[in-house]
């Protein structure tokens, strides 16, 4: 790392969280199994066809199961997800294989699975991936999706805490 990459670290971090940004559990399961995590680097790139990127440490253990799998569901959190966004941002004493455990959980067409009470499920499939820097970046094409329609809030992540719009 340079010396002004190294100087820029921290303020740009602290600048990231100045942005509130909606709260996602990405899944995927398949034949190199199943994992999930807490995301907030989630970010549409176009709607012809549906395309999103998500950026995703290199040390997270959900990427070599990802990128074997190729498939996945983004479950767009509500407000009264926060237990669900905990678990699978690996901030309670839960393996990885237990936080499935604790939440009602359901198969959409692609096989992915869908956390229940979600104000959406993407189910998309991996066409490309960069590795920049300390990420990876994977370009998913969506071909499924449903939305709840509630009028629930999105759990939103801002200054480094989980927050709600109400």
């Amino acid at each position: 790392m340079t010396d002004s990459a190294h100087t820029l670290k921290s303020p740009f971090r602290d600048a990231m969280a100045s942005c509130a940004a909606g709260v996602h559990v990405i899944t995927t399961d398949g034949q190199s199994g199943r994992y999930g995590i807490t995301m907030t680097a989630v970010a549409p790139i176009t709607d012809e066809p549906p395309t999103v990127m998500l950026c995703i440490n290199r040390q997270a253990g959900i990427i070599p199961i990802l990128q074997a799998n190729r498939n996945l569901c983004i479950n767009t959190l509500s407000e009264n997800q926060q237990d669900v966004a905990e678990h699978f941002a690996g901030l309670t004493n839960l393996s990885p294989e237990e936080r499935f455990e604790y939440h009602i959980w359901h198969r959409g067409q692609t096989g992915q699975l869908e956390v229940e009470g979600a104000l959406a499920h993407l189910h998309g499939h991996i066409i490309d991936q960069h590795e920049i820097g300390t990420h990876f970046i994977f370009y998913v094409r969506i071909d499924e999706i449903t939305t709840t329609h509630t009028d629930n809030p999105a759990l939103l992540y801002f200054r480094r805490q989980f927050k709600s719009l109400a």
